[in-house]
């Protein structure tokens, strides 16, 4: 059976052996193991063309089959007879079929992005030779394409075109298509049809359509970047403008930052081109204030929105974006910056100096430490300011407290200027002192108010040793007398209102003591049948006065009155309480004494009797309590007795 020869047998194997030549009287390839042994094999070298030795005979595994060149032509076994097999097979299946399929071409576009030529597509071929001389090169096969152009096509197997033939075939203008056989070593020679044609991995090497394309782009693009660069000539020649105009309400809040000290942080003389239509130092101080100001992170953009509602950027130049304006600056001008740009640069210039610091978003924050040396430069630079209207406040306080006739105070600027030349300062030193000049000043102003108002409420107060070089003499002499004269005013009305309150108190007491001899009355009304008898009645255990006189002293003696009231009281309600007893006790009598003496004279009789048992008293007289109601009873039963045994 014979071999199949694949695409790794017309290579020499690891030991340099030729293992496929040609048959020299068809061309075919023929297989070591197919031919006869020695001279008479009837190949030839793919390679050089000479004839060949089959070396096949005996053992292969005492030595290998293979074809060798013969002795006397003296030639190293030719290392390229492979190479021209597979030529010969991929020229023989070309013609075959005239087509072959080139594969989807590409070329980069203006955005630098592949642009397709032309898609995968099968074309019909003429005219197919086999390495054919064409100028200093040899193409492995040489073809004509439908539209006439010759198409060299190169079959690689372990090594792709090398770069100087490549160089020679694009200087020669034709289409170069090169199909990479090596991942086929195993398939065989009689099945590469479909692997040549369509399947095997192609490209093209050269080709006069992407060459086109590629050249047409390359055109466009240079006209496109003679516009963009004539545009950017035009752009920067506006970031160049030097017209800059003076924005008042800006220009105030650069002056307001460097009377606070911050002046490093802006441009102050700077005459660098801009994106603004407005000095730098005033949108760097727009910028400076609204980060004191705001409540939240900042980027860039929010304030390029808010100059561009003012109309600050350059119009042409508001909404340029930076890569556009970083090529710019690498191909037209090294200054140039878009407004975002110049915006985003001062808010790194901050950074870098501490006075802001950027959270994620390219948004900034005012720093802690800026705001804090901020806020001192304020106080100090308002201190002048603050500390005159204070001290004016207390040098009207104290004319608010003169009268006319007091003289009135001098001008507050006039007065003030003394008490500066006084201290040995001018104006503004006095009033931007820190050492405690201006605090004595105030004190001073403070103390000879506080002299006024005490002098004013009729004190005596001593006047302070320093006046603050105020007139005070014609007030200090008016409050004074005020105060003598107010001081007499008082001593005659304490004369007269103790008059007044003798006089009422007299009769105060006068009508509290008709009122205790009134209570007492009304108390006696209860207790005691004549009131008035009573009220008059000596009392010799109050040293012989009535109870009228005790009353009217005071409110103890109405109460020792009340006490006598009381007494009076509890004895009569005790001596009631005795008669209602003696009374039962009486009833409790007779009723025995009719229950025990049926006769009722008799019974009567021994009521009204004075008994001697009982000390000569009747029963109706003795009998008092239980105790002498028992001892009648006693008496009763013993007359009882005796009464019943005198009847027997």
């Amino acid at each position: 059976m014979a071999t199949k020869i694949t695409i790794a047998h017309l290579f020499p194997d690891d030991e340099g052996m030729i293992l496929v030549a040609k048959d020299v009287n068809d061309g075919s390839s023929r297989h070591i193991t197919e031919v006869a042994n020695g001279g008479s094999c009837g190949c030839v070298c793919f390679g050089c063309g000479r004839r060949l030795i089959a070396r096949n005979g005996g053992d292969p595994n005492v030595r290998a089959y293979s074809f060798a060149h013969r002795p006397e032509d003296n030639a190293v076994d030719c290392v390229s007879s492979g190479e021209t097999a597979l030529h010969i097979r991929a020229k023989e299946i070309i013609a075959k079929h005239c087509r072959v399929t080139l594969p989807p071409a590409f070329t980069p576009g203006l955005d630098g992005k592949l642009v397709e030529v032309f898609p995968e597509r099968s074309i019909h071929l003429t005219d197919v030779h086999l390495e054919t001389a064409a100028g200093e090169v040899i193409p492995d096969v040489i073809a004509t394409m439908p539209d006439g152009r010759r198409l060299f096509i190169e079959i690689a197997n372990t090594h792709p075109c090398p770069p100087e033939k490549i160089e020679k075939l694009d200087a020669m203008g034709v289409e170069v298509l090169e199909i990479t056989v090596s991942r086929y070593q195993s398939h065989p020679l009689d099945e590469l049809d479909d692997i040549i044609l369509d399947i095997a991995p192609r490209k093209l090497i050269h080709s006069a359509e992407v060459k086109a394309m590629a050249a047409n782009i390359a055109e466009e693009r240079h006209q496109q970047e003679g516009a963009k660069i004539a545009e950017a000539k035009r752009l920067v020649a506006i970031y160049r403008d030097p017209e800059i105009w003076n924005h008042t309400k800006a220009q105030k809040l650069v002056d307001d930052l460097v009377q606070l000290g911050l002046s490093e942080f802006l441009d102050m003389d700077d005459n660098r081109p801009s994106a603004f239509i407005v000095y730098r130092r005033q949108w760097q101080a727009a910028i400076f204030d609204r980060l004191l100001k705001a409540k939240s992170a900042l980027g860039a953009m929010a304030f390029i929105e808010s100059f561009s509602k003012g109309d600050w950027p350059k119009s042409v130049l508001a909404y340029t974006k930076s890569e556009h304006s970083r090529w710019i600056a690498a191909n037209v001008d090294e200054d140039f910056k878009s407004p975002y740009e110049e915006v985003y640069a001062y808010l790194t210039r901050l950074r870098q100096a501490g006075v802001v610091y950027e959270v994620p978003g390219k948004r900034f924050v005012m720093g802690h430490d800026i705001q804090v040396r901020i806020d001192t430069a304020i106080q100090k630079r308002m201190l002048p300011e603050r500390q005159s209207k204070q001290l004016r406040i207390a040098f009207q306080g104290v004319g608010s407290l003169m009268l006319p006739e007091d003289g009135g105070l001098p001008d507050y600027d006039v007065w003030l200027k003394s008490r500066a030349e006084h201290f040995d300062l001018s104006v503004a030193e006095l009033l931007a002192d820190e050492d405690g000049d201006y605090e004595e000043l105030l004190d001073q102003v403070l103390a000879v108010r506080t002299m006024i108002e005490e002098m004013q409420r009729l004190k005596g107060v001593d006047p302070p040793d320093e006046m603050a070089g105020l007139p005070m003499d014609r007030l200090i002499n008016r409050l004074g007398l005020a105060r003598l004269e107010a001081e007499e005013r008082a001593e005659a009305e304490l004369v007269a209102r103790r008059r007044r309150e003798t006089i009422e108190t007299a009769a105060r007491l006068k009508q509290e003591a008709a009122d205790r001899v009134h209570k007492a009355e009304e108390a006696a009304l209860f207790d005691v049948d004549d009131v008035a008898a009573f009220m008059e009645t000596p009392l010799p255990e109050h040293e012989g006065k009535t109870p009228g006189e005790l009353a009217a002293e005071s409110t103890d003696g109405l109460k020792k009155v009340q006490g006598i009231l009381w007494r009076i009281r509890d004895d009569k309600m005790a001596a009631e309480r005795t008669e209602r007893v003696r009374k039962a006790m009486v009833d409790k009598l007779y009723d025995r004494v009719y229950s025990r003496v049926l006769r009722r004279e008799i019974a009567d009789l021994w009521l009204t009797a004075q008994w001697k048992e009982l000390g000569g008293v009747k029963p109706v007289e003795y009998c008092k309590d239980e105790k002498t109601l028992a001892r009648c009873l006693e008496v009763l039963e013993e007359f009882a007795a005796n009464e019943q045994k005198r009847r027997r």
